[in-house]
């Protein structure tokens, strides 16, 4: 009986373990993912305009692609997508700003 606490009490703290990485990891990740957000805003759009970050989704479970959207002071939203690498670098933005204002495109994540 005592083995079989031991056995279990082993597994939970393992799960408890990785839920606790990931949370962290996946904290990390959308920081990393607003900060070069708003670097590439600033540097489009907006250079000297205070940014918000308004939302941030992973429409892609699992995966390193975050949706942003971000506002500026006068209430202009621009809509990026961010594809990090493995440490956390920018590998590819997909700035779909102009195609939303259009409604020609839907972005996803939801305000």
């Amino acid at each position: 009986m005592k083995r079989n606490r031991l056995v279990l009490l082993i597994l939970v703290t393992l799960l408890v373990s990785a839920s606790v990485y990931f949370l962290i990891s996946e904290h990390q990740n959308r920081q990393a993912a607003r900060s070069l957000g708003m670097d590439y805003v600033r540097k489009e759009y907006a250079e000297n305009d205070p940014l918000k970050v308004v939302a941030t989704c992973n429409p892609l479970f699992g995966g390193n692609g975050y949706q942003i959207v971000l506002q500026d002071s006068h209430g202009e939203s621009y809509y990026v997508s961010i594809m990090l690498g493995p440490e956390r670098n920018l590998i590819s933005v997909d700035d779909l700003t102009e195609d939303v204002r259009q409604g020609t495109s839907v972005f996803p994540c939801r305000l």
